[in-house]
């Protein structure tokens, strides 16, 4: 995997989801390994960080702001300490696990990756600050919304092969094609589809562009 810089925390890519927004805390445990290591700092886990009761209502307070809970914070108290924190998010559709063993991947909210982030260590919480300041994850989650108006370009086109002009596009701005590539490149990169996609919105609604394959010509020729 490529490490970009927009996302590497101590020699570790954090990956992050186009489409959701949602951060691995998987990485995060890692770099935050990584640190400890070289630097001393004492063990931490992220379940243990997470679990702990004023995080749990941290948590409530960031998914309250974001509407994503419409409960008070007493009814979600009662829901975690019934079912648990971990088992509350996955429902509340914020929190999911993928994978098993070595090749389990656990991914959350970025708010809460944030909040996690910035609990494991000063220098660690200096980082993030760095990263918000550079709106890294508005960045991304604009990233990940940015084929919406060339999709809606594209229903306009009778017989249009969404996943063949989809491979093009990633083959011309990242140079191949691979499931989930748009989740690991960089700000830069995605900004660069982002601009190529919106050109092809704006041919295709002008009328410039009325087939698949001139979208395919289009995007080799740009």
């Amino acid at each position: 995997m490529k490490s970009e810089k927009d996302r590497e925390l101590f020699g570790v890519v954090i990956k992050q989801e186009t489409k959701t927004g949602f951060m691995s805390l998987t990485d995060l445990q890692e770099a935050y390994t990584h640190a400890r290591v070289l630097n001393g700092w004492r063990d931490k886990r992220i379940d243990h960080i997470i679990k702990q009761v004023e995080n749990s209502e941290r948590i409530y307070y960031l998914l309250k702001e974001q509407g994503l809970v419409n409960v008070s914070i007493d009814t979600f108290t009662e829901m975690v300490e019934k079912d648990g924190l971990i088992k509350v998010l996955k429902k509340a559709g914020v929190y999911k696990t993928t994978g098993r063993g070595e090749n389990k991947t656990v991914m959350c909210n970025p708010y809460i990756w944030v909040l996690v982030a910035m609990e494991l260590n000063p220098q660690l919480y200096a980082k993030v600050v760095t990263w918000l300041t550079d709106k890294l994850i508005l960045n991304r989650i604009e990233a990940g919304n940015m084929c919406k108006a060339l999709n809606s370009a594209l229903y306009k086109i009778k017989n249009t092969d969404f996943s063949k002009i989809a491979i093009e596009l990633n083959k011309k701005v990242f140079g191949k094609h691979e499931a989930g590539i748009r989740n690991t490149r960089s700000k830069e990169e995605l900004e660069k589809l982002y601009r190529l996609e919106d050109r092809l919105a704006f041919a295709i609604d002008r009328g410039y562009i009325k087939s698949t394959e001139e979208i395919i010509k289009a995007i080799s020729g740009e």
